[in-house]
């Protein structure tokens, strides 16, 4: 049976989900196994997310916060929708919309700085 739940809240998303899909306006900028995504995030706006998700660990800690305006879901930027906030935002961002890149170990991730990678522990399962 599969099941789609879509939350803004990340501690439900974790205990619930085997799988998880990450969305910037409108469009998927990763999906990995639950586990591999609250551990290993590679999408830039993945790693924000899971930055700001309070840990008793830290105790207090300033949560980094992607600079720029959120951009207008009824009226995108061209190329990367997430391109105005982040930061490793090339010229390439701005003009082409980057595709979903599998990995072997069942990821993919939408980003030009970012090449899917294989993690050892998916790899030797």
């Amino acid at each position: 049976m599969t099941s789609l739940f879509i939350s803004h809240n990340l501690a439900v998303v974790r205990f619930i989900s085997t799988r998880v899909g990450v969305m910037y306006l409108g469009r998927l900028v990763e999906v990995a196994p639950t586990e591999m995504l609250f551990e290993r995030p590679q999408h830039p706006y993945t790693q924000l997310l899971m930055d700001a998700i309070p840990r008793l660990e830290h105790g207090r800690r300033r949560v980094r916060n992607a600079s720029g305006d959120v951009p207008s879901p009824l009226d995108p930027p061209g190329g990367c929708t997430f391109h105005p906030r982040c930061p490793l935002a090339m010229e390439r961002c701005r003009s082409e919309t980057p595709l979903l890149k599998a990995a072997a170990d069942g990821s993919a991730v939408a980003c030009h700085a970012v090449v899917p990678t294989v993690h050892a522990s998916a790899s030797a399962a």
